[in-house]
């Protein structure tokens, strides 16, 4: 009795292998992916060409239990990197805008305020221009007697005076300070008209926005 026993033990442990191996496959996960023409290709391991394309696990039942996507190159991957930076930034740049946006509309209320302030820049810089073109006017006629006084003295053929010429350079380097301010101050009064226009469509947006947003 033992020794049938023992027989039947040693039997059936030599045919567990070939039981195992005749199996059939979908008792195992497979993985399955498709080629460049579409067409289904099945696996019991992966390949480099699953890779390629991208893959889906199956459970024993052949269900998708997961997809997996295809590796990326690394120009793919430089490339999504970028993406994704640019994408940042300009996240960024829109909180930014936002909160530039939220501060404009606090400071000005209204349309007629921001009129105003901006017309109040406008009229600061025209009176900064009046002031220092009067100055320039002023340098530039003592400037003139200067001129008219060293060429006196050197027509009765005298030596001019070391004083007189520090005088002249001194009013020269003065008028020219004030014409390049002068110039510049108009220079920003232009950018500042031109730049006026855009700067109220960009707050009639924003009230646009805020007020299509409280809506219920």
């Amino acid at each position: 009795m033992r020794w049938t026993t023992a027989i039947a033990f040693v039997l059936l442990l030599a045919f567990v292998p070939d039981a195992l191996a005749a199996a059939p496959s979908s008792a195992r996960s497979h993985f399955r992916w498709k080629d460049a023409a579409g067409i289904p290709h099945y696996t019991d391991m992966l390949t480099p060409e699953a890779l390629q394309f991208g893959y889906d696990i199956l459970n024993a039942k052949g269900v998708v239990v997961k997809h997996v996507e295809r590796q990326r190159t690394p120009e793919e991957l430089f490339a999504e990197e970028a993406a994704a930076q640019a994408a940042a930034a300009a996240k960024r740049e829109a909180d930014q805008q936002a909160i530039t946006d939220r501060r404009m509309l606090a400071a000005y209320p209204s349309e007629k305020d921001l009129v105003s302030a901006r017309q109040a820049q406008i009229d600061s810089i025209d009176q900064n221009i009046r002031t220092a073109t009067n100055s320039l006017s002023v340098q530039e006629k003592n400037l003139s007697d200067m001129l008219a006084r060293a060429a006196s003295v050197e027509h009765s053929g005298q030596q001019v005076p070391d004083s007189v010429k520090k005088q002249i350079e001194s009013l020269r380097k003065t008028a020219e300070t004030l014409r390049t301010y002068v110039a510049r101050r108009q220079q920003e009064r232009v950018e500042s008209t031109k730049t006026f226009d855009a700067d109220l469509d960009h707050y009639r947006e924003v009230r646009a926005r805020g007020a299509a947003s409280s809506k219920p």
